[in-house]
């Protein structure tokens, strides 16, 4: 049922504009990789890079652009009765709700290898030299990927109770702003959904995946399942 759910869910994204915004965190990250001046070589100027891109990468476009992703994958159903008409097949709601899911997670997936191939480009242009620290980019950008899980269960929530294409998007956009100070906050930063991706993100040694294991599970693991069955719970109450 989800893998039939899953190929209806491609179908209606397939020739969408959704594709190019894939470029856009990339791009506005690969400016900052071309031209900013590098004070360290070797490991610690490719850890360096990764600080100042992953910055502008996941600070305040990454959480945007997942709003927008949300938002896409739910703007069909919110037109014409679409709703209605997907609800009246023989599918579990909590399933639909799973696929669009996972769609918007791999958008996101494509996103982060577009950042790393943009992040490598960037270093051999630079001309660190030394070897490419593949265990810190690795911890970043999954650790990164594993960050947004709580997000993507938050803004598809918003994307699915608001018929309107700008309200969840608007609501990020306020949410999103405060990350600069959030980020500085010890005690709010690992429970902010907005900011996750940038702490998750930070080319640091120690820790896993840059945070202590207790923090990575606590913050992002229970916000992922509370929010994760909220948007599922407030889908199969949906009324059409």
């Amino acid at each position: 049922m989800v893998r039939s759910l899953l190929a209806s869910e491609w179908l209606k994204i397939k020739r969408t504009k959704v594709w190019s915004l894939l470029f856009i965190s990339p791009l506005f990250a690969a400016i900052i990789g071309f031209t900013v001046d590098l004070p360290v070589e070797g490991k610690e100027g490719w850890a360096y890079l990764l600080v100042m891109m992953g910055a502008a990468h996941s600070l305040l476009i990454l959480p945007l652009i997942i709003s927008v992703f949300s938002g896409f994958i739910c703007r069909y159903e919110h037109q014409s009765g679409g709703w209605r008409r997907l609800f009246s097949m023989p599918v579990a709601r909590q399933h639909v709700y799973l696929a669009k899911y996972l769609i918007v997670f791999g958008l996101v997936a494509l996103n982060q290898l577009m950042f790393s191939i943009v992040y490598i480009t960037a270093g051999l242009y630079q001309g660190i030299g030394g070897g490419l620290p593949v265990d810190i980019l690795f911890k970043c950008l999954i650790g990164g990927l594993i960050a947004t899980m709580p997000l993507i269960a938050l803004t598809l929530w918003f994307a699915a109770i608001w018929s309107s294409f700008a309200a969840p998007f608007t609501l990020n956009v306020i949410l999103t702003i405060p990350n600069m100070l959030v980020a500085n906050s010890e005690m709010f930063r690992p429970w902010y959904p907005w900011v996750q991706p940038f702490i998750m993100m930070q080319a640091e040694d120690g820790g896993f995946f840059t945070m202590p294991a207790g923090s990575l599970l606590l913050a992002v693991g229970l916000s992922f399942v509370l929010l994760y069955i909220g948007g599922s719970v407030s889908i199969q109450r949906k009324a059409v």
